[in-house]
């Protein structure tokens, strides 16, 4: 297909303003011209337009800020209230980069045989931190039920043995979520983890608007500078593909894009320091409740159509 950088505005504009945090590849460089050490192409999947920035180890991790590996954009647009055809629309296009993604790390096919274990990270008391944990809870879990007697029926229709868990936060259990996926990841063994996070964003036309994936793994909290322990391959022995949505900004990006709808591009730099200061805090949609339950489902199914037979 023709490319269309209109539609997709995969990389935006970066205005000569202070470098606010954001989780999301599509927003760390401006890339329209192509950075050195990485690749990059567009495609759709149904109607849903998709962008990949493959970055590349050394020159390509330099130029983006990024570690080495595939980031896979999906510019959903806005998930809030959507009806039931186009949730399954989303959900097919997420499963197919899912299923893409297991089967490139783990170099081979999903089958009966394959073993998945889903990680919800974040506080399911915050609203706009809850997304991992209401995905984790709405995953049709197998694995129990293929060590039945009622096994053979799993296998016979391909059901791969998945599991899902929530480790919280560290405010919560004293325990770096890592370590707690680490120990359930020994006792499971997987072939693949998939850990779903809520995203920091810097533009507020991607919140709850972009789903991201990625097969580096993730640092829970890095968006909002709070870094915790990394969920990647290096710490938990098992490779690992990030998902995520874009639930929250920070102040200051509300503030800059006024500025640039005003045709304002650079500031003051004691402006600059004041409005990316230590004193800024992050915002999330008013209804970020019902927002993120929308998301959970919309993500759940996609992990059980990408593992499971027609998506049970």
């Amino acid at each position: 297909m023709k490319n269309s950088h209109n539609n997709l505005s995969f990389f935006r504009s970066a205005p000569t303003f202070p470098s606010l945090r954001t989780d999301l590849a599509c927003e760390s460089i401006n890339a329209s011209g192509g950075a050195p050490g990485t690749s990059y192409r567009e495609y759709s999947f149904s109607s849903i337009p998709i962008s990949e920035l493959t970055v590349m180890e050394g020159r390509g991790e330099a130029a983006t800020g990024r570690k080495a590996g595939r980031y896979i954009t999906l510019h959903t647009g806005a998930m809030r209230y959507i009806d039931e055809d186009r949730k399954s629309e989303l959900s097919e296009a997420i499963a197919n980069v899912i299923s893409t993604l297991t089967e490139s790390i783990t170099k081979k096919s999903i089958t009966q045989s394959t073993k998945v274990l889903v990680a919800g990270l974040g506080n399911r008391f915050i609203s706009a931190d809850s997304v991992g944990p209401r995905t984790a809870d709405k995953i049709a879990v197998t694995s129990h039920m293929l060590e039945s007697s009622h096994g053979d029926i799993f296998r016979l229709l391909g059901c791969s043995s998945i599991s899902a868990v929530h480790p919280g936060v560290m405010g919560q259990t004293g325990i770096e979520a890592a370590a707690m996926i680490k120990g359930a990841c020994d006792y499971v063994k997987p072939d693949v983890v998939i850990a779903v996070d809520a995203l920091a964003a810097r533009s507020t036309k991607r919140l709850c608007a972009t789903v991201q994936l990625s097969d580096t793994g993730i640092e829970p909290g890095s968006g909002i500078g709070n870094r915790r322990g990394a969920v990647n391959s290096t710490t938990i022995g098992f490779p690992v593909i990030a998902l995520g949505v874009p639930t929250v900004v920070d102040s200051a990006t509300l503030v800059f894009d006024a500025l640039i709808g005003a045709g304002i591009t650079k500031l003051d730099p004691s402006l600059e320091e004041a409005l990316n200061g230590e004193e800024n805090f992050f915002v999330s949609p008013k209804d970020s409740d019902i927002v993120c339950e929308e998301i959970s489902a919309v993500l759940a199914s996609a992990i059980n159509k990408a593992f499971l037979a027609d998506g049970l």
